[in-house]
């Protein structure tokens, strides 16, 4: 997922006025590579361009009066 679909996907459903979005959270899991792109996107367009990025393996953002929660997938167990 980058940041312009999560910035569509959310559009959608704020446009969208049969969505109840009081108390509204979405998960997100993401592969680590992707989790760590997107949570770099959203933190420098928050944050000045001098602020040291720390990744973390959940983080939210609100957008639209909608909490949104990333998660980096834990890789499964090969048995």
């Amino acid at each position: 997922m980058t940041y312009d679909e999560l910035i569509e996907t959310i559009s959608l459903i704020v446009e969208n006025e049969k969505i109840q979005k009081n108390g509204l959270t979405l998960t997100y899991e993401l592969n680590e590579r992707n989790h760590k792109t997107l949570h770099e996107q959203l933190f420098y367009k928050s944050n000045p361009p001098d602020a040291t990025f720390i990744p973390v393996n959940e983080f939210d953002v609100e957008l639209g009066g909608i909490l949104v929660k990333f998660v980096k997938e834990t890789p499964q167990p090969v048995e």
